[in-house]
């Protein structure tokens, strides 16, 4: 902020040092444009009453928003000559490994894991910038990650910075999720990948100590350790399945289309079995129920975005964490709201909720300066006495006064007040 005003002639007080309660502010303004699909209109469109309605101009100026934005950073800006060398997502680092030890912290995963990437749409300069063309976004910053089968929760997730990486001699794929999975090492788990992260050496190695884990994935079908019985042939029928077995390794051949062969590795020592119903094996059916952790996870991060338009990748990756912690934080309180049999909010009205607590206490603050617009003071007062308020958990809830009713022992014609000795 310091070298920003350098270049402003006239310092007002959009301009000025910021605090802690105005920045919580800042991220409740970008949960509310979240939820209310509007991050993607400008900051004109965004702070105009008449279009958007009088909630962000009561947090706080168009002029303040936009500073506040351009000021943002996460770490010092002085030191990244000389340290960026060795590391290129530096200027997010700290910030990131704060994140991602809360989200590590605050939940406990469940049997089944899915291992998938994550692209965060950018188009800007990024010396770690993908081209996927598969995704939605097709170019931005990718994110291996792993989550929930069941919840969807996010459990870690690494950046991925390109030739940069150090992977200690091992594949990408390998890498990534021996990385990935540190935490639930030794417990037993089942790691579900698509076909970039999966080969049988290392199935193989995390069937060992202090792994301990089964993987079940789709696998390429140029891998050497495929034999030529199981490759495409047309003479196979459409529907079939050729097993193949390597101690608890299984690997299945199925061939849903004529002109297509799907292979499948699994290190959960089962069987050759494929189901009556439909005649897929049950490998695919456990596959395709665990595989959607990741992708679903992104839908949810991607159908309430606090994305907006910017050429810093570390404001992309800033947007990104949010969208994330807003995606977790719901899963963890519908848990808690569940385990007590209590109802929990729709996600919509749950990031509402967190855009109100998070901006109030800088209202209120604001309503203390002498020189605020009385235009705007009307509107924090309007916007404030509308917002519901909480019932401490604490306080019981007062009886309704009971009616009084009238003698039963009397004629209703007298009324049911006469005095009735005992």
């Amino acid at each position: 902020m310091l070298r920003k005003r350098v270049n402003i002639k006239e310092i007002s007080a959009s301009y000025r040092n910021t605090n802690v309660t105005e920045i919580w502010a800042l991220i409740g303004i970008l949960a509310l444009t979240a939820v209310m699909k509007d991050n993607h209109l400008s900051t004109d469109e965004l702070f105009d009453a008449s279009f958007s309605g009088t909630r962000y101009v009561s947090v706080m100026s168009k002029e303040r928003f936009e500073f506040l934005l351009r000021c943002l950073r996460m770490d010092d800006k002085s030191l990244r000559a000389t340290l960026r060398q060795d590391d290129a997502f530096l200027p997010v680092r700290k910030v990131w490994d704060i994140f991602i030890d809360q989200c590590r912290l605050n939940y406990t995963p469940g049997t089944n894991l899915t291992v998938d990437e994550q692209l965060l749409g950018f188009r800007g300069r990024c010396p770690f910038r993908m081209y996927i063309p598969n995704k939605p976004n097709k170019y931005g910053i990718k994110f291996p990650m792993l989550c929930d089968a069941a919840t969807k929760y996010m459990v870690n997730a690494i950046p991925y910075i390109g030739k940069s990486t150090k992977t200690n001699g091992l594949p990408l794929g390998e890498f990534y999720v021996k990385e990935l999975t540190k935490t639930v090492h030794g417990s037993n788990r089942n790691i579900t990948c698509d076909n970039w992260f999966t080969s049988v050496p290392l199935a193989k190695t995390l069937l060992k100590s202090p792994y301990n884990l089964t993987m079940v994935g789709t696998i390429r079908s140029n891998k050497r350790e495929i034999p030529e019985a199981l490759k495409n042939t047309r003479s196979r029928p459409v529907g079939s399945s050729i097993f193949c077995f390597d101690g608890p390794l299984t690997l299945v051949s199925y061939k849903p289309k004529s002109s297509k062969m799907v292979y499948l590795l699994s290190s959960c020592d089962e069987d050759g079995v494929v189901d009556n119903t439909n005649g897929k094996p049950d490998i695919i059916l456990f596959y395709n129920q665990t595989k959607g952790g990741v992708d679903s996870f992104d839908q949810m991060c991607s159908s309430m975005s606090t994305n907006r338009k910017t050429n810093r990748w570390p404001m992309t990756v800033f947007y990104g964490m949010l969208n994330m912690s807003f995606v977790n934080s719901y899963i963890i309180y519908c848990h808690n709201k569940l385990s007590r049999k209590e109802k929990p909010l729709s996600r919509k009205n749950f990031i509402k909720k967190i855009s109100t607590e998070l901006t109030t206490p800088w209202m209120q603050q604001r309503l203390e300066a002498p020189t605020l617009k009385r235009s705007v003071r009307e509107n924090i007062m309007n916007v404030i006495q509308n917002e519901p308020q909480p019932v401490p958990e604490d306080v019981p809830e007062q009886p309704e006064p009971k009616k009084r009713r009238n003698c039963g022992y009397c004629s209703y014609k007298k009324g049911g007040k006469q005095i009735h000795s005992a």
